[in-house]
């Protein structure tokens, strides 16, 4: 397609995505007062499974893997949720939100280094560039703020670092995969692997199935959950991995995570009335230049 054609949808995605995710951290707050994290996921990408078992009764999405590589059909839902969400959760627990928010704001990086291991992609200095101003500036937000501390195990170091590779590792699987398959395709793999995936782990914790009539326990938690598998979780993975298929992945992850990073602070100021200082100003407008950075890269690929 002509790269000027590209450039509005480019935009487009990364808008969905980065607002998705982004208010996702306000919803997933609510729910969690509400339930435990096993509940929560196993409810959440449930959800997002029977979204696309409709539309393959309705055969709107159809699986043709004949002559495909399957593989990476697989491996990007086995990455992001399955892996990801688990390592993060515990990672967050045995550490602190500080470390924690520094150690996300590292999955570019790591991206662009799996990339250039695993894939042989090339090193470019002005997408590390931006990646590294856009770092700074979660760095800047975080470490500043009053409520930062370095707590936390060994044990959950280690998760954090492998919650990193796992994400990044989604970024560059869902790449490779959209030369075989859609974005749709793609996506409905990942909810059908998370729904089996979390359903397992919250049977297993001995949860059961009143866990799905939590969905009905409140408005407040009906909304929530409707909000995250309609917008945040359906929307959004499968406006990422058609993004995917159009930029370099370690360049859309940094400007969708800072993107993401700057709307859940401002909403968490706005809305639940977070904490924040010169730092989180100065913070997120250093992020949003290594965005601007990075989206001018954008600009000369399309």
């Amino acid at each position: 397609m002509n790269g000027n054609k590209n450039m509005p949808l480019t935009i487009f995605l990364i808008v969905m995505v980065s607002l998705g995710w982004g208010l996702s951290f306000l919803f997933l707050a609510l729910l969690l007062q509400e339930m435990a994290p096993p509940q929560m996921l196993a409810v959440r990408w449930s959800l997002m499974a029977l979204e696309f078992l409709v539309l393959i009764l309705i055969g709107k999405i159809r699986f043709q893997l004949k002559g495909k590589k399957v593989i990476y059909l697989l491996l990007p839902g086995l990455c992001e949720p399955c892996a990801y969400c688990i390592l993060e959760a515990y990672g967050i627990k045995m550490t602190s939100a500080s470390v924690s928010a520094i150690f996300v704001a590292t999955i570019p990086c790591m991206t662009l280094l799996m990339g250039i291991l695993l894939f042989h992609k090339k090193a470019d200095l002005r997408i590390l560039g931006g990646i590294l101003v856009a770092f700074l500036g979660v760095v800047i937000a975080t470490v500043f703020s009053p409520t930062f501390s370095l707590g936390g195990t060994k044990l959950g170091m280690l998760c954090m670092i492998l919650a990193i590779i796992a994400c990044s590792l989604y970024s560059l699987t869902s790449a490779q995969a959209s030369a075989d398959f859609d974005a749709m395709t793609v996506t409905a793999a990942m909810a059908f692997e998370g729904a089996i995936f979390f359903d397992i782990i919250c049977l297993g914790q001995g949860y059961g199935l009143k866990t799905f009539l939590l969905l009905f326990a409140s408005w407040k938690v009906l909304i929530c959950f409707l909000f995250l598998a309609i917008f945040c979780a359906f929307a959004s993975y499968i406006c990422y991995n058609r993004l995917m298929s159009y930029v370099e992945p370690a360049l859309g992850n940094n400007i969708v995570g800072s993107l993401s990073t700057v709307i859940g602070v401002v909403a968490g100021i706005v809305v639940v009335g977070d904490t924040w200082g010169w730092y989180t100003v100065v913070g997120m407008l250093v992020t949003l230049v290594g965005v601007w950075m990075s989206g001018m890269r954008i600009k000369e690929d399309l």
